[in-house]
């Protein structure tokens, strides 16, 4: 459980870092878009390896189903965000990109909760 809490924090911050990169390349700093573009293939790593360590860990109180479909589902947003960003289409991206960090903060919640 330990290290699906680390995993947990790392994909936090890596989706917070997201935001940031995406603020400062909004307010004209242009090599942001490249540390954009980087910490988001290090997020979709980091969501690959929670599903892997979700699925072999069995949790007492209510199971690691649960998490392992949502993680699942963020996954998914994620690859949809990666294809929004590349495809220049912010009206799906930058919402997207929102919800994909309030998923992220609710599963950071029930991994310290367990």
């Amino acid at each position: 459980m330990k290290l699906l809490r680390i995993i947990g924090v790392v994909h936090a911050i890596g989706v917070f870092a997201q935001a940031v990169f995406a603020g400062q390349f909004l307010s004209g700093v242009d090599g942001a878009v490249s540390g954009h573009e980087a910490v988001g293939w290090l997020v979709l790593a980091v969501s690959l390896l929670q599903i892997a360590v979700s699925l072999s860990l069995r949790v007492p109180r209510g199971g690691t189903l649960p998490f392992t479909l949502s993680s699942t589902l963020i996954f998914l947003a994620e690859l949809l965000q990666a294809g929004t960003g590349y495809g220049r289409f912010l009206e799906v991206h930058i919402p997207l990109g929102a919800l994909i960090l309030g998923g992220v903060a609710a599963q950071l919640v029930w991994v310290f909760r367990v």
